[in-house]
Protein backbone atom coordinates (compact mmCIF):
# COMPACT_ATOMS: atom_id res chain seq x y z
CA UNK A 1 0.00 0.00 0.00
CA UNK A 2 2.81 2.42 0.85
CA UNK A 3 4.50 1.70 -2.50
CA UNK A 4 1.24 2.44 -4.32
CA UNK A 5 0.88 5.78 -2.50
CA UNK A 6 4.47 6.75 -3.30
CA UNK A 7 4.06 5.86 -6.97
CA UNK A 8 0.82 7.88 -7.13
CA UNK A 9 2.43 10.85 -5.38
CA UNK A 10 5.44 10.96 -7.71
CA UNK A 11 3.46 10.33 -10.91
CA UNK A 12 1.08 13.18 -10.15
CA UNK A 13 4.06 15.40 -9.38
CA UNK A 14 5.23 15.47 -12.98
CA UNK A 15 1.93 16.35 -14.66
CA UNK A 16 2.26 19.74 -16.40
CA UNK A 17 0.01 22.80 -16.24
CA UNK A 18 -1.77 24.14 -19.33
CA UNK A 19 -1.50 27.89 -18.67
CA UNK A 20 -0.82 30.55 -16.03
CA UNK A 21 -4.46 30.37 -14.84
CA UNK A 22 -4.05 26.67 -14.11
CA UNK A 23 -0.54 26.68 -12.67
CA UNK A 24 0.44 23.86 -10.38
CA UNK A 25 2.04 24.63 -7.03
CA UNK A 26 4.07 23.02 -4.28
CA UNK A 27 3.10 23.58 -0.67
CA UNK A 28 5.73 22.95 2.01
CA UNK A 29 4.48 23.06 5.62
CA UNK A 30 6.02 22.79 9.07
CA UNK A 31 4.26 22.89 12.40
CA UNK A 32 2.86 20.91 15.28
CA UNK A 33 1.08 17.54 15.12
CA UNK A 34 -1.63 16.85 17.72
CA UNK A 35 -1.88 20.38 19.14
CA UNK A 36 -4.74 19.38 21.49
CA UNK A 37 -2.80 16.66 23.30
CA UNK A 38 0.17 16.59 25.67
CA UNK A 39 1.97 14.09 23.38
CA UNK A 40 2.36 16.52 20.48
CA UNK A 41 5.26 16.38 18.03
CA UNK A 42 6.62 18.25 15.03
CA UNK A 43 5.06 17.88 11.60
CA UNK A 44 6.43 18.37 8.09
CA UNK A 45 4.29 18.18 4.99
CA UNK A 46 4.73 18.38 1.22
CA UNK A 47 1.78 18.76 -1.15
CA UNK A 48 1.44 19.02 -4.89
CA UNK A 49 -1.47 21.35 -5.69
CA UNK A 50 -2.95 20.96 -9.16
CA UNK A 51 -4.15 24.08 -10.95
CA UNK A 52 -6.73 22.10 -12.92
CA UNK A 53 -10.41 22.58 -12.01
CA UNK A 54 -12.59 19.53 -11.47
CA UNK A 55 -16.38 19.63 -11.71
CA UNK A 56 -16.49 22.74 -13.95
CA UNK A 57 -17.97 25.79 -12.24
CA UNK A 58 -17.39 24.38 -8.75
CA UNK A 59 -13.64 25.07 -9.19
CA UNK A 60 -12.55 22.15 -7.02
CA UNK A 61 -8.83 21.51 -7.46
CA UNK A 62 -7.11 18.19 -6.67
CA UNK A 63 -4.04 17.80 -4.50
CA UNK A 64 -1.85 14.98 -3.26
CA UNK A 65 0.43 15.03 -0.24
CA UNK A 66 2.66 13.38 2.28
CA UNK A 67 2.93 14.23 5.99
CA UNK A 68 5.46 12.94 8.52
CA UNK A 69 5.55 13.77 12.21
CA UNK A 70 8.31 13.68 14.82
CA UNK A 71 7.22 10.24 16.03
CA UNK A 72 7.68 8.74 12.53
CA UNK A 73 3.96 8.70 11.78
CA UNK A 74 3.32 9.02 8.04
CA UNK A 75 0.19 10.01 6.12
CA UNK A 76 -0.20 9.73 2.32
CA UNK A 77 -3.35 11.46 1.08
CA UNK A 78 -5.21 12.98 -1.84
CA UNK A 79 -8.21 15.24 -2.01
CA UNK A 80 -9.93 18.36 -3.28
CA UNK A 81 -9.63 22.03 -2.32
CA UNK A 82 -11.30 25.29 -3.26
CA UNK A 83 -9.78 28.77 -3.19
CA UNK A 84 -11.94 31.72 -2.10
CA UNK A 85 -10.43 35.15 -2.73
CA UNK A 86 -10.97 37.36 0.33
CA UNK A 87 -9.06 40.38 -1.01
CA UNK A 88 -6.30 41.10 -3.51
CA UNK A 89 -3.76 39.59 -1.09
CA UNK A 90 -5.70 37.04 1.01
CA UNK A 91 -7.10 33.61 0.04
CA UNK A 92 -9.18 31.20 2.14
CA UNK A 93 -8.85 27.52 1.14
CA UNK A 94 -10.90 24.72 2.71
CA UNK A 95 -9.96 21.18 1.67
CA UNK A 96 -10.85 17.55 2.26
CA UNK A 97 -8.65 14.48 1.71
CA UNK A 98 -8.58 10.74 2.31
CA UNK A 99 -5.45 8.70 2.78
CA UNK A 100 -3.34 6.00 4.37
CA UNK A 101 -1.86 6.54 7.87
CA UNK A 102 1.13 4.52 9.12
CA UNK A 103 1.52 5.35 12.80
CA UNK A 104 4.95 3.80 13.55
CA UNK A 105 5.55 5.13 17.12
CA UNK A 106 3.08 8.01 16.70
CA UNK A 107 -0.46 8.38 18.01
CA UNK A 108 -2.84 5.49 17.30
CA UNK A 109 -5.68 7.00 15.25
CA UNK A 110 -7.71 3.76 15.28
CA UNK A 111 -7.38 2.80 11.60
CA UNK A 112 -5.01 3.06 8.65
CA UNK A 113 -7.63 4.82 6.49
CA UNK A 114 -7.95 8.42 7.70
CA UNK A 115 -9.72 11.55 6.48
CA UNK A 116 -8.41 15.10 6.72
CA UNK A 117 -10.38 18.33 6.71
CA UNK A 118 -8.39 21.57 6.66
CA UNK A 119 -8.77 25.32 6.49
CA UNK A 120 -5.99 27.57 5.25
CA UNK A 121 -5.59 31.34 5.19
CA UNK A 122 -2.80 32.44 2.86
CA UNK A 123 -1.33 35.76 1.79
CA UNK A 124 0.11 36.56 -1.61
CA UNK A 125 3.74 37.65 -1.16
CA UNK A 126 4.40 38.31 -4.86
CA UNK A 127 4.92 36.36 -8.09
CA UNK A 128 2.03 34.01 -7.11
CA UNK A 129 3.97 32.86 -4.04
CA UNK A 130 1.98 32.66 -0.81
CA UNK A 131 2.54 32.08 2.87
CA UNK A 132 -0.29 30.36 4.73
CA UNK A 133 -1.52 29.25 8.13
CA UNK A 134 -3.34 25.88 8.28
CA UNK A 135 -5.48 24.08 10.83
CA UNK A 136 -6.54 20.52 10.12
CA UNK A 137 -8.29 17.56 11.70
CA UNK A 138 -7.51 13.94 10.84
CA UNK A 139 -9.79 11.10 11.91
CA UNK A 140 -11.14 7.79 10.65
CA UNK A 141 -14.83 8.84 10.64
CA UNK A 142 -15.56 5.98 13.08
CA UNK A 143 -14.63 3.18 10.67
CA UNK A 144 -12.14 1.94 13.29
CA UNK A 145 -12.77 0.56 16.78
CA UNK A 146 -11.57 3.89 18.20
CA UNK A 147 -11.51 7.36 16.65
CA UNK A 148 -9.39 9.73 18.77
CA UNK A 149 -8.60 12.13 15.90
CA UNK A 150 -5.76 14.61 15.81
CA UNK A 151 -5.42 18.32 15.06
CA UNK A 152 -2.40 20.02 13.51
CA UNK A 153 -1.35 23.63 13.05
CA UNK A 154 1.20 24.48 10.37
CA UNK A 155 2.69 27.34 8.40
CA UNK A 156 3.05 26.82 4.64
CA UNK A 157 5.02 28.24 1.76
CA UNK A 158 3.09 27.83 -1.50
CA UNK A 159 5.08 28.26 -4.70
CA UNK A 160 3.97 27.73 -8.33
CA UNK A 161 6.00 25.71 -10.82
Amino acid sequence: MIRFCLILLFSLTFMSAASAETRNSWSFSIGQFDVNDSNDSSEIRLERLSGKNWFGDMELKPFVGFMMNGDDGKYFYSGLRKNYTISSKWIFTPSFAAGYYDRDSSKDLGHNIEFRSQIEFSRDIGNQNRIGFNLNHISNASIGDTNPGVESATISIIRPF
